[in-house]
């Protein structure tokens, strides 16, 4: 994702702009895709930076930690970020916008869809999960299974439990 921001770099201080962002299925870094991008990102002229504020809403694909199923998981992503007008040599670790006054946000992008994505993914609040014995999705329907422990060292401690 690729913005020409050269006419920002030579305003005054306190130079303004915002990008409204509309993508379609888009490949961020190597193994994240999003299905979209939506939002908007303001740019604000400092002395020797660019301060990036954005707000961008995305779908990537997932699967449910319980029931293993695919889905589309909806994240809200914010972040506030300092870019710098050229880069350094040798290339510094900050971000940065190239010689030619292009402002590259694939990279800032790609590391905020991964905080935010949460490390256990489900695919709803309420998903039953798959039957321990038999792998059933029990958001499908029943299983058939015997719902008593096979296990005899947990039954001790449910008998136990209940006395």
């Amino acid at each position: 994702m690729l913005y020409n921001v050269s006419s920002l770099i030579k305003a005054p201080l306190g130079a303004q702009m915002t990008l409204d962002i509309e993508e379609g299925p888009h490949r961020l870094a190597e193994g994240l895709a999003v299905e979209y991008l939506r939002g908007s990102v303001r740019l604000l002229r400092t002395d020797q930076r660019l301060l990036v504020q954005a707000r961008v809403d995305t779908e990537i694909p997932a699967e449910c930690v319980r029931c293993l199923e695919p889905f589309q998981l909806r994240l809200k992503v914010r972040f506030e970020e300092l870019f710098t007008f050229f880069p350094d040599s040798p290339p510094d670790k900050t971000y940065h916008i190239d010689e030619d006054g292009f402002l590259h946000l694939d990279k800032p992008l790609s590391e905020q869809v991964q905080l935010a994505m949460p490390i256990q993914t489900l695919c709803r609040p309420d998903c039953k999960g798959l039957c321990s014995q038999c792998g059933q999705n029990l958001n499908e329907g029943t299983c058939d299974c015997s719902k008593a422990d096979d296990n005899p060292r947990l039954s001790w401690n449910r008998r136990s439990a209940s006395q």
